[in-house]
């Protein structure tokens, strides 16, 4: 009966002895388990920030260049208003020319046809009276052969000078229009070209 006690005593002990090692395995396995899961929450959570940082900064980047572009916008419109209102009181000043002042620019411009036959010379409506017949036979005449054409331009200040065919417009709606869009283009050039230098630097 002795041998059998301790035969049952020797199994129980074995038993135990693996259920030990069994629960060693387990927590071993539990433990590296744990360790992996944490490892691979880390890993989740650093690839989620990085997501949330380079969105961020793209988001931050795109802010960057709207307010940029919005900024520029809103720079070239004012300049735009301003521009316009040069425009109008230059426009509005060579409408309000003296009779003297009138006949200077004439003057200046006819000089630069002085190697022209003849010229005819059409006068707005605004500006018919700033120059006379007589201003011309005693004045113009001595630059070059001109004539005082009895057509007018309807509603308009300025004049125009016709040879051989061609037109050339002294309207001043018409020359504040021309140096506009000059003005207009030489800023827009310019303003690229500040573009692409600042995109190489």
């Amino acid at each position: 009966m002795s041998d059998l006690k301790l035969l049952t005593e020797r199994l129980i002990e074995n038993k135990k002895a693996e259920v030990q090692v069994k629960i060693k395995e387990a927590e071993a396995e539990k433990a590296q388990l744990l360790e992996e899961a944490a490892r691979s929450l880390a890993e989740e959570k650093a690839k989620q920030i990085s997501l949330i940082d380079s969105r961020l900064a793209r988001k931050f980047e795109q802010d960057k260049h709207t307010l940029q572009i919005n900024k520029r916008n809103e720079l070239l419109s004012e300049k735009q208003k301003r521009l316009k209102i040069v425009f109008n009181k230059a426009e509005e000043q060579m409408n309000q020319w003296t009779d003297t002042e009138f006949q200077q620019f004439l003057l200046s411009v006819l000089k630069q046809h002085k190697d022209s036959e003849s010229i005819e010379l059409i006068v707005g409506q605004y500006s018919i009276d700033k120059v006379s017949n007589d201003w011309i036979n005693t004045v113009a005449k001595e630059v070059v052969d001109i004539q005082l054409s009895a057509e007018t331009v309807s509603r308009k200040n300025g004049f125009i000078l016709k040879k051989t065919g061609i037109e050339y417009n002294y309207l001043f709606d018409e020359l504040v229009k021309d140096i506009k869009g000059q003005l207009v283009s030489s800023v827009s050039k310019q303003r690229s070209e500040e573009r692409r230098v600042g995109k190489s630097v």
